[in-house]
């Protein structure tokens, strides 16, 4: 039990100290914080502004109605490294009719984690690690309006085999989540999402209470500029396109906990796309973002790059690449 709250905590960048009791609702006890973890290079760049994307592959991990926009059917690899941790993911979307259907992996690893007793005495080193396997659906029920959804099986686990003796313990359950992306403007110039992520009961740890998970509530606009105050083809014949993004998040458990996210990407041609952002988070987040993104023919190339506080220690680099292909 000891072992799953260690690596549910270092998941998060949350250090680890006094005890938290099992009662406690405060986003201090959640557990399975690894999914609030930055993933996804054009997320990242754009200050994890990502709730009124559509259109996009990165949408099964954040808000499940931006899938509902891909043109067909997409296979996609992301990993980055953050804080001495590493993410992996591995998904695709089909395509069916009007429907789109995803399915993704992500799994987090830790490394390893000294542990210690009450004396601060060493015990052995813990090698825990997280993972999600996330269905999505996404669907454009009007003109005007798409809704997505997501089941997430979540799998904790945390293996020790020195001075523990041999231990492996595992932890599951599962989170859902609830998108909706819209135009708010006849040309969808100008779109906006709403998103509450993680909801479900939580997880227990052997026989005790469940710790509750991550539930985040979002709310998000995004404004193509050259459309929404003048002709398309206006800047430089409709060969530079210009996106602005701005998100809010509130944690649900407790209404003192709030963060923005703020992203600008300038696009040419639809082939070379740079981003910038900032993410004022109250979970070690907060900074600017850089970003660099590629597409030709169907092909997807994303960096993504957070100078937050994270970025300080050189035991890690939080640094996010994308790969995807459209067909």
């Amino acid at each position: 039990m000891l072992l799953l709250s260690i690596s549910a905590s270092s998941a998060a960048g949350q250090s680890v100290g006094t005890e938290i009791e099992r009662s406690d609702r405060s986003s201090a006890a959640e557990t399975a914080t690894f999914l609030l973890v930055p993933v996804g290079a054009r997320s990242v760049g754009l200050g994890g502004a990502v709730s009124s994307a559509r259109g996009d592959i990165e949408g099964s991990l954040w808000n499940p109605a931006s899938i509902a926009g891909l043109e067909g059917s997409a296979l996609y690899l992301m990993g980055g490294e953050d804080f001495a941790a590493s993410s992996r993911v591995l998904g695709g979307v089909l395509a069916v009719g009007r429907v789109r259907a995803g399915l993704t992996v992500l799994h987090y690893d830790l490394g390893t984690i000294e542990a210690r007793d009450g004396s601060n005495n060493p015990l052995g080193e813990i090698e825990p690690a997280q993972t999600a396997f996330v269905l999505s659906a996404g669907y454009p029920v009007l003109d005007w309006l798409d809704l997505g959804a997501s089941w997430k099986l979540l799998r904790l686990s945390a293996s020790c085999s020195i001075a523990c003796g041999s231990l492996d313990e595992t932890s599951t359950g599962s989170a859902f989540d609830i998108g909706a992306v819209a135009s708010l403007s006849g040309n969808r110039a100008l779109r906006g999402g709403l998103l509450v992520r993680n909801l479900g009961a939580g997880i227990g740890y052997a026989d005790g209470p469940a710790d509750p998970l991550p539930t985040r509530l979002r709310l998000g606009v995004e404004a193509d500029l050259p459309a929404l105050f003048q002709s398309p083809d206006a800047w430089l014949e409709g060969d530079l396109d210009l996106l602005v993004r701005v998100d809010l998040q509130q944690t649900l458990s407790e209404f003192d906990d709030f963060d923005a996210h703020l992203g600008a990407e300038l696009g040419w041609r639809d082939l070379l796309l740079i981003r910038g952002g900032y993410a004022a988070s109250s979970e070690g987040r907060s900074g600017p973002t850089l970003g660099l993104g590629i597409r030709y023919s169907g092909l997807v190339l994303d960096l993504g790059y957070a100078f937050n506080d994270f970025a300080r220690f050189a035991s890690g680099t939080p640094l996010q690449l994308s790969v995807g292909y459209g067909f």
